[in-house]
């Protein structure tokens, strides 16, 4: 457990906790049991409870790991009394570690951020959080608008921009599984934090429905943005392997009859046209010429070529 003392509140921060650290939150703001319960494993939605003198609030944020190259949902539980916060993570989450650790260190933060109510500190987390989601989303961004180049650049490798789009994808979708649920908990926590902290709080909780709809709308804009040069692409593929079927398809149409003439010529019989003349080799190859070139001016008229 890590604690920061301000004047007006105390925010503990537990990562992972033991037992022992259970224990102490059980006595020191008697929890009710579902809450402790809640405490020891990951919880699959975001939550808002209110109980007598504390709020439950449970959410969870896209977290990008570099590593592995994929977006996880990490979890944070909140527990809001009138004079302290605190925090319970089950994995690292960056962004929360490092405001708390600038909150520790620098006395302006802690300042700017400690100085007044749980409810602020809660909002001002929220809002560092959020802040990091759109960064995230902002690289996202800039790998959309190098794919984009690719896309339409004259010469371009299609099989490999969509396998990139289709990273994208996975960690916009991770992005949206993880975010989406959040709406319903956050104007939920904007009723209930307010009753709790009184209408002097209620424009923060405010607020940070629309810190949220910050991300979402550009989430969703990356999305269609990536949707669309998917689509585009994956035309421009099968354009391509259309022509590529076209040609083939007419290959195989004009060498067909050219084989199936050459081998009636070559059957052993008594009597075939034409073999045994002065000039049957060049007679046949000409009018294997002329089929040919009365094929091809065909497939103009059609429009095949």
């Amino acid at each position: 457990m890590q604690t920061l003392k301000t004047k007006t509140l105390e925010w503990h921060h537990f990562i992972k906790p033991s037992a022992n650290d259970l224990k102490w939150l059980q006595t020191h703001i008697q929890l009710h049991s579902l809450v402790g319960d809640e405490l020891t494993r990951v919880t699959l939605r975001p939550r808002v409870d209110r109980y007598d003198d504390y709020l439950y609030v449970v959410l969870h944020f896209p977290i990008f790991n570099e590593r592995e190259k994929k977006t996880y949902a990490r979890e944070v539980d909140f527990i809001l009394t009138k004079g302290e916060l605190i925090t319970v993570t089950h994995d690292s989450v960056q962004p929360l570690e490092e405001f708390f650790k600038r909150c520790m260190n620098e006395r302006s933060s802690a300042e700017a951020f400690a100085s007044r109510s749980p409810a602020h500190l809660f909002f001002y987390i929220l809002k560092e959080l959020y802040t990091f989601a759109l960064r995230e989303l902002d690289h996202i961004q800039e790998h959309i608008n190098k794919i984009e180049e690719r896309v339409f650049a004259s010469e371009q490798e299609e099989e490999a921009v969509i396998e990139d789009l289709s990273f994208i994808r996975r960690d916009i979708i991770d992005f949206r599984r993880t975010l989406k649920p959040q709406q319903v908990a956050l104007e939920t926590l904007a009723v209930q934090g307010g009753i709790l902290f009184g209408p002097a709080s209620k424009p923060f909780f405010q607020e940070l429905i629309g810190e949220y709809h910050k991300v979402w709308n550009l989430l969703e804009n990356s999305k269609e943005a990536t949707d669309a040069l998917y689509e585009n692409n994956a035309t421009v593929l099968s354009i391509k392997q259309n022509e590529s079927m076209r040609i083939l398809s007419i290959m195989a149409f004009v060498t067909f009859p050219l084989v199936l003439f050459a081998q009636l010529f070559s059957m052993a019989t008594v009597s075939t046209p034409i073999i045994g003349h002065r000039y049957d080799f060049w007679i046949i190859v000409a009018i294997m010429l002329l089929a040919v070139a009365g094929m091809f001016m065909i497939f103009k008229r059609k429009k095949w070529l």
